[in-house]
């Protein structure tokens, strides 16, 4: 099946006005139904819609992914199977001329039995449009209707075709800001977006993870890893890595931030700034907490980093003379560590 651009996009729903969403960081546009409503949290947009008075979302993201299409559905499959969720299909389309992945799965673990179509526009862009639709079971095929409906109205707010590259901003990464329009003339700023870096500096040692699945760890120079350990030889982290969306990420990286803070008596300071993309281009942040043991002091840093479906966390702990002395290796580590797939 080929979907293709409508210029007309009253004529797909002819019952209802329309507004117009447009995210500026995947190059994207789309029409859908005023009777909808656009909701915004920290990681994902969110249309949300009523059929036969069930709630239906779609979430709307962008996402860098810089590996071949079909180790993303694997990806896809092997996150939703290890979460008991059945896929029950996967598939590309076409759409605007460049690839449509797709996967369709049951969720049983829901109150309401969900299926979810998760979609990826493999567009020419630092930043591909990934989008998700959440739908009870039983209103599921009317749901995936008007969603299709509304992808048919999908185009490029450049006006470039998606398998061309697209002009960058004046920072050249692509960042921008998301916007609604509501009415002609009217714009409604819901969400700011920083790009990726416009040039990619991961550290130079590469080291296999799953050599099986093709995917390798880099690392600043002198850094290696064994049983869970990255180690230059002077300073040690813990290390773990997953696959999964950047909430996942972040979700393991709190319970590692849960567990350290078992250990402290007391909190005297923390800082966790937002996060942001690094010189790898993967996005993350760190949690540098301070507090005292039954025996001393202890500073805490524990970071995580995310990027097309892969993410890792790092902690470490010690005495604060230590946090200073160790500090520039830790940094520099945090900006150029990746995962990637080859």
């Amino acid at each position: 099946m080929m979907i293709v651009p409508i210029l007309c996009a009253a004529v797909i729903f002819q019952d209802d006005s329309l507004k117009e969403y447009t995210s500026p960081v995947t190059d994207m546009r789309l029409k859908y139904p005023s009777s909808w409503t656009l909701k915004k949290d920290r990681y994902a947009d969110e249309l949300r819609f009523k059929v036969d008075g069930k709630e239906v979302y779609v979430e709307l993201m962008g996402i860098e992914m810089n590996f071949p299409a079909q180790h993303w559905q694997d990806v896809t499959r092997e996150i939703n199977s290890s979460n008991d969720r059945t896929v029950l299909r996967q598939w590309e389309e076409e759409l605007l001329g460049v690839p449509l992945l797709l996967t369709k799965i049951r969720d049983l673990g829901k109150a309401d039995i969900e299926i979810a179509i998760t979609g990826l526009i493999l567009s020419n862009r630092p930043q591909k449009m990934l989008f998700r639709l959440h739908t009870p079971e039983s209103v599921a095929q009317s749901a995936e209707e008007q969603w299709n409906k509304v992808m048919l109205s999908a185009d490029t707010i450049s006006g470039k075709l998606p398998s061309e590259a697209a002009p960058t901003t004046p920072d050249g990464n692509g960042g921008g800001t998301a916007t609604v329009n509501t009415t002609p003339g009217k714009i409604q700023v819901i969400e700011p977006k920083t790009g990726a870096p416009k040039t990619i500096k991961r550290g130079s040692v590469r080291l296999p993870l799953d050599e099986e699945r093709g995917t390798y760890l880099y690392v600043s120079e002198g850094w290696t890893v064994k049983d869970g350990v990255l180690s230059n030889g002077s300073v040690q982290l813990q290390f773990s890595q997953g696959i999964g969306e950047e909430r996942v990420a972040r979700s393991e990286w709190l319970k590692v931030c849960g567990t350290a803070l078992g250990r402290l008596n007391t909190i005297t300071g923390r800082i966790e700034p937002e996060a942001k993309y690094r010189e790898s281009g993967f996005r993350g942040t760190y949690l540098e907490r301070r507090g005292t043991t039954a025996d001393s002091g202890e500073v805490q840093w524990i970071v995580y980093g995310w990027m097309g479906g892969y993410f890792y966390t790092l902690n470490w702990s010690g005495t604060e003379l230590e946090y200073k002395s160790t500090k520039d290796a830790r940094e520099k580590l945090f900006e150029q560590i990746a995962i990637a797939a080859e």
